[in-house]
């Protein structure tokens, strides 16, 4: 399914982790007030309301510069207002990285519809990747809950998938991976490699070769049809249709973050007090508390939305045959690296017209969307 087609309202619950993952995108650096390191619950309730009456679409997601379940409570009163609006229509995503107690397990088992669970591979991936503040491993844990979980999806509804982050020290195992999760009853790995930090820090864990990394991801995506596991990634999350939209993004669809404004991407978490890089060109609303109302500007939403493909093509996309099946790739890491809304992420590029050229096109829907 072309990306674009997950609409949905993100929440940006906190910015507080548990883990100290080696290859953390975030802004780890910024010093925060103590009001901004949690969404504000009138803020997400406000948003939900728009949402709702905007979109058809009654899908919530939990998301973060950290790990969600670190305000547990909140998420459940967010849920719980977000259901007295719409009941069983509500759909709840949340994406975590799997490190936490069994109390909240269970309840992410009554209420989450569509849960991803980040988690890298084997126990000695996981744990130089993904260690705990406290610098323990975190595979145990992360582990048990992923069992816990399979085991449940048998029984109910639930989508359960990982995201794995692949870094140069996996980047040739990934068919491991694949066989990995595989034995533990995973269907659904979404795989990306580590991308520079939001802070543009750059150390030898996020320099990898875009060609190897393609080589051994369609290795490992051919190895995962063999066995029933649909392992995917952004490069080839549009090649099941065409698309004028990368994904939801330049649509675009809200995403809240901690410090009250509306984003339209996973990678701008925050406003302009926060953040002064060019990020903030995906940054169209914001919280006015004292008048109890969000502000969408609808001059910025129009811009986001001409990063399309048919003005692409007449630009950096000219020529090339993936252009309706791309979308020019991920807008955050493309701004990011080049500072442009219509600049494209030269790996990401490369990566995706590796695969293009291997891969069939518009084989049929696929069966579940990331992100």
């Amino acid at each position: 399914m072309a990306h674009e087609r997950k609409q949905c309202l993100s929440i940006f619950v906190t910015t507080k982790c548990n883990l100290n993952c080696s290859y953390c995108y975030t802004k780890k650096s910024i010093a925060l007030k103590q009001e901004h390191q949690a969404i504000n619950p009138k803020f997400a309730q406000i948003a939900i309301d728009d949402f709702f009456r905007e979109y058809p679409s009654r899908h919530i997601r939990f998301y973060g510069c950290g790990e969600p379940t670190c305000e547990f409570d909140l998420i459940k009163k967010i849920t719980e207002y977000a259901y007295k609006k719409v009941g069983d229509k509500l759909l709840v995503e949340l994406q975590t990285n799997g490190v936490f107690s069994e109390q909240i397990a269970e309840w992410i088992a009554n209420n989450v519809n569509i849960l991803w669970i980040s988690a890298d591979g084997p126990k000695d991936i996981q744990n130089i990747n993904r260690p705990t503040i406290g610098g323990e491993g975190s595979y145990d844990v992360v582990t048990r809950n992923l069992k816990f979980f399979e085991e449940l999806s048998h029984h109910n509804n639930m989508q359960l998938g990982v995201r794995a982050t692949i870094t140069s020290y996996a980047i040739t195992r990934q068919v491991e991976l694949v066989n990995y999760f595989h034995s533990l009853g995973i269907k659904y790995v979404n795989a990306h490699p580590a991308c520079i930090t939001i802070d543009g820090k750059v150390d030898d864990i996020f320099k990898w070769d875009p060609i190897e990394f393609a080589k051994n991801f369609l290795e490992a995506h051919n190895k995962g049809k063999e066995l029933g596991v649909y392992y995917n990634g952004l490069y080839i999350s549009n090649f099941d249709e065409r698309t004028r939209h990368f994904c939801r993004a330049n649509i675009p669809y809200p995403h809240l973050t901690t410090d009250g404004f509306v984003s339209c991407c996973d990678f701008a978490q925050f406003g302009p007090g926060h953040d002064n890089s060019a990020l903030q060109e995906l940054i169209y609303g914001a919280f006015i508390p004292e008048e109890n109302r969000i502000f969408y500007d609808e001059d910025k939403i129009h811009e986001i939305r001409l990063r399309n493909s048919d003005r692409l093509v007449c630009g950096p996309c000219r020529g090339c045959r993936l252009a309706y099946h791309c979308g020019g790739g991920c807008v955050g890491q493309a701004i990011l690296e080049t500072g442009s809304l219509y600049g494209i992420h030269r790996k990401n590029c490369i990566i995706t017209r590796y695969l293009g050229e291997r891969m069939p096109l518009d084989q049929g829907l696929a069966p579940i969307l990331h992100s």
